[in-house]
This record gives C-alpha cells, sequence and structure tokens, in this order.
C-alpha cells in the first residue's frame, strides 16, 4: 500500500506532465504551495479571525500604485477588523501624482475614518504584536513596506496572482487563481461571517470586482456574480461605480498618443485565417518617459478592443529604472505564464510585472521571446513571427 509521500510525488510529477503537454494550464496545489497553504474561504475566514483577534495592531496593505481591487480590498478587511474591535491601518506610500485620480478620491475619503497611513507613520505605529495582511499582490517588492516584513509576529496575503520568485514567504497564504480579484475573496469572507458594511465599502468592493473583470466580461465564476448580487443587495449604486471608470480628457489623449505612435504587433503563427496576433506599445519616441502604472493597463485594455489582436503588451517606465509591463489577453494566449518568466505573473488574461533596468528596448525584445511560452503546442507557431505595424493594420481592415 502507498505512504502519503508516494502518493504526494506521483499527483505533482502527474501535474508537471501536464503542464508540459499543454503550456495554457496553470494549476496550483497545497503540495506546491506548501501544505499549510490556506485552502478555502471558510478556513481563510477562521485564519482571519483568529490572527486578528491575538494581535495587538493590524496593518493592511494593497499594492504600489493601487488600484480599485486593492483599495476596495484594504477596506473591506478593515471592516473586518473593526468588526473585531481592533487598531487597523491601511498603508498606502504612493504620492498623489502617482495615484489614479478614482482610487485618490476613495482614498482622500476615507483617509481618516479608516485609519489610511504613509510608511513612516506606519514605522512610529508598528510593534510586536503586530499583523500584516496584504491584499491584490503576493510579491515583496510590490507593496512599500516589503523591507520591514521581519517587524511583524506574522503575515497574511490574499491574493489572486499567481506566485513567483519575489513571493512573500509566508504560508499563512490565500492565493486563488479562480478568484476574479481580490475584492471577490473579501467580499465572500465579509459576507461569510455575516459583516455589515456600508453601502460606500459596497461600492469600493464592487469597483474593483468590475476593474479586474472589464465590466464581467472575462474572469467570472459563479462567484463572481453571487458576489456582485450581495453587493449590490448591501447597497452598491452601480451608477456611481460606473462614474468612478469615467476617464479624465488629458488621460484619453495621452494613452491614445501612446498607442498610436509606439505599437507593433506581430504574427506569431502561421496560420493564413486566424493567425495569433500580438501587440507591443510603448513611447518609441521619448521610451524614458514615466507614466501611470495604469496607463499601461488602460492601454493594453484598449488594443484588446481591436479585432484580430489576442494579446496586448504595453511597457514603460513607472519610475526611472523601474519598466512595467501590463498583459491583457483572450482565450489563446496566457499571459500569466508569460510573464512569470520575466519577474511578474497574473492570470491567463490578465498579468503585470517590474524589472529594474534603464534598458527599455532589451526588456521588450525578452518580452518577444517569451511569448511562446503562453501559446498551446497546438498553435503551428512561426519561427520568425512577422512584425505588422499599426497603420498597415488599419489599412488592411479599410480594405
Amino acid at each position: 500500500m502507498k505512504n502519503i509521500k508516494q502518493i504526494q510525488f506521483e499527483f505533482a510529477f502527474y501535474i508537471y506532465l501536464l503542464k508540459k503537454k499543454n503550456k495554457n494550464v496553470i494549476i496550483w496545489t497545497n503540495y506546491e504551495r506548501g501544505e499549510n497553504m490556506i485552502s478555502s474561504i471558510k478556513e481563510l475566514r477562521a485564519h482571519l479571525e483568529r490572527n486578528m483577534l491575538k494581535s495587538s495592531k493590524i496593518f493592511i496593505i494593497g499594492h504600489n500604485s493601487p488600484d480599485f481591487d486593492a483599495i476596495g480590498s484594504c477596506l473591506g478587511l478593515s471592516v473586518l477588523a473593526m468588526e473585531y474591535g481592533k487598531e487597523c491601518y491601511i498603508i498606502i506610500n504612493d504620492e498623489d501624482s502617482k495615484i489614479e485620480p478614482g482610487v485618490k478620491k476613495i482614498i482622500d475619503i476615507n483617509r481618516e475614518k479608516y485609519h489610511i497611513i504613509n510608511k513612516n507613520q506606519f514605522l512610529s505605529k508598528v510593534d510586536s504584536n503586530s499583523l500584516l495582511i496584504v491584499a491584490d499582490t503576493n510579491k515583496q517588492e510590490m507593496i512599500s513596506v516589503g523591507d520591514c516584513l521581519d517587524l511583524f509576529k506574522k503575515v497574511i496575503v490574499i491574493d489572486h496572482h499567481s506566485e513567483g520568485p519575489t513571493s512573500i514567504q509566508t504560508e499563512d497564504k490565500y492565493i486563488s487563481e479562480e478568484a476574479s480579484s481580490a475584492c471577490e475573496i473579501v467580499s465572500r469572507v465579509l459576507n461569510g461571517n455575516r459583516v455589515r458594511y456600508n453601502p460606500e465599502i459596497a461600492n469600493y468592493l464592487l469597483a474593483g470586482i468590475s476593474l479586474d473583470t472589464k465590466r464581467f466580461k472575462q474572469n467570472t465564476t459563479s462567484h463572481t456574480h453571487d458576489v456582485a448580487e450581495k453587493l449590490i443587495n448591501n447597497g452598491a449604486d452601480i451608477d456611481y461605480v460606473n462614474r468612478l471608470f469615467l476617464e479624465e480628457f488629458e488621460s484619453f489623449c495621452r494613452i491614445s498618443n501612446l498607442i498610436i505612435n509606439g505599437t507593433i504587433i506581430k504574427k506569431y503563427s502561421e496560420s493564413l485565417l486566424d493567425p495569433i496576433q500580438v501587440s507591443f506599445t510603448l513611447n518609441r519616441n521619448h521610451p524614458c518617459e514615466v507614466y501611470l502604472k495604469e496607463d499601461y493597463a488602460k492601454a493594453a485594455d484598449r488594443m484588446m478592443k481591436f479585432s484580430g489582436i489576442d494579446a496586448a503588451f504595453t511597457i514603460g517606465f513607472i519610475e526611472p529604472g523601474i519598466v512595467h509591463i501590463s498583459a491583457r489577453s483572450g482565450k489563446r494566449v496566457n499571459v500569466g505564464a508569460i510573464l512569470s518568466e520575466m519577474n511578474g505573473g497574473g492570470t491567463h488574461q490578465t498579468a503585470g510585472g517590474r524589472i529594474k533596468t534603464n534598458d527599455i528596448f532589451k526588456v521588450e525584445k525578452e518580452l518577444m521571446k517569451k511569448v511562446p511560452i503562453g501559446l498551446s503546442e497546438d498553435e503551428n507557431i512561426a519561427e520568425e513571427p512577422q512584425v505588422i505595424k499599426v497603420k498597415q493594420i488599419n489599412k488592411m481592415r479599410k480594405d
């Protein structure tokens, strides 16, 4: 009779073979992620309650340059901590100029009520019995207190992105790549614990889900729609959430110019009828120009609205010496698998990464080489992908 170690080994080997056969398959197991990994929402709820109650102070943080999913999930977790009567703080250390206007509006409204502080303020408050909860990322370099993790008694990670080499080293984590967003996970925790939250929190959680599902067009499951329904029943206003997504005119022009002047498209398959086409966008005239992280995400989202584009990568600086990559795709290209090879990661259709370098064109060249990693072996992959300029694509469509 086989013992448990033999069964674990054989199962892990089976997963390895499955991944090797189909590169689009990403399967995480407790054996790959640590046997003590939090494996269910029910277990996560109990884990959060137990550790929140034992801690003297609770600090919550999302990724740098927070988006709606990061700030929404942090605020939801803060509501949970307050339900237990705990002293709780949300850490946001970004300059106002690096935060998207809609997100900044949420932060400004809630700064006092939910004790939103910067890194210096955090350092003056943390003690030896403090708990840190990281939401919407699992990468150490993506949080402003990544160099201070040893100050906490315990670190809990809640995320929906794939892990990588720089993931925070803790077994106290719940990572579900099936979840649409961190806000979906946090909403399920709040609803499962019957925690009351006001319509404003419901709005922020719904905004986070809307962002990461492209208004419920992708990455959704029955859990996603169930959570959305409960948020609306708790007072979420769809019109308010939609207004949060209204784009400023200057932002629209900046992103449009980036796409028009900096996008090339490559064919990665030999198929004449249905080739795989991938776009690469960066500011080729002024490659060192710094943009908001959200600008790159919006540019990739916008490229995916064009007919014939199977995946879109936007590349650029978010600060001097730090290159950010935003990636979006349809079903035929696994951008999460591609960026996991470039110090990043994500889901099949949404991913991101960042690299310390001043050579942005080297990053683009390396990225172009990595694209086949995210393609199925059933595709007739081109050895030398053909480059097509945007103007050529527009001309082809007019014909």
